[in-house]
């Protein structure tokens, strides 16, 4: 299963070509400027630089959020048009999915925590036992203080940016065995390696049914409702 896995939902993005769970080739970039520069010049180098036709995947992997809505409108309507143009399956992922996934080997409660801006982060609370990650809570908005007074767990990985971002918050919570992990931004292995297992089980979406998964209104809607 030949999938390409693309991720423009923060400033860090990745372009990831894999077959099975073996990596072909992958480029991660962190940069300000916009995915639209970038991205479809970066899928060509990547399958010209691999002697590769996009004719080569069997399907494709985006995340469809949460996170910037400029870039996850950007990543979404780069894979319905190259999955239209192929006719290929998509397997959309959160981004909360792709973060618990960084670290596999993580068990008990893991809460991805991505910047939302506003002081506010994006959130859910997973929890792996025994290798399978399970879903605790819905993804949320939420202003980091109010989120953690509502975590009632001994013991919380927080992973992701927003992670990072409030470790200040997060020691005033006083739970010495909240810990916070941090790594690098990109998620496009993470996802190489979810859309295989959800390939596997034929777990596919069309061009015409991927929806992006925003959790709040934009800017952009905020400002007009206001007016």
């Amino acid at each position: 299963m030949k999938i390409l896995s693309i991720d423009t939902s923060s400033s860090a993005g990745s372009i990831v070509l894999a077959e099975d769970e073996n990596i072909l080739g992958e480029i991660n970039i962190d940069s300000a400027e916009t995915h639209s520069v970038r991205l479809l010049n970066g899928i060509d180098y990547l399958f010209k630089s691999l002697g590769l036709e996009l004719s080569f995947v069997d399907a494709f992997a985006v995340i469809s959020g949460p996170g910037s809505f400029t870039g996850v409108r950007i990543g979404l309507t780069t894979i319905k048009g190259l999955a239209e143009t192929t006719a290929k399956p998509i397997v959309p992922l959160t981004a909360f999915e792709a973060w618990a996934e960084k670290f596999p080997l993580e068990q008990g409660i893991i809460v991805p925590l991505i910047d939302a801006r506003r002081g506010e982060v994006y959130a859910r609370v997973f929890q792996r036992t025994d290798g399978r990650l399970s879903k605790l809570s819905e993804g949320m908005v939420v202003i980091p203080s109010q989120l953690f007074s509502r975590l009632d767990y001994e013991q919380i990985l927080f992973v992701g940016g927003g992670g990072s971002r409030y470790r200040q918050v997060v020691s005033e919570c006083g739970r010495p065995l909240w810990r916070i992990l941090g790594s690098d931004a990109f998620l496009g292995r993470s996802m190489a390696r979810l859309a295989y297992q959800r390939a596997l089980k034929h777990d596919f979406t069309s061009a015409l049914d991927l929806k992006a998964y925003y959790l709040r209104k934009s800017d952009a809607e905020l400002y007009w409702k206001e007016r």
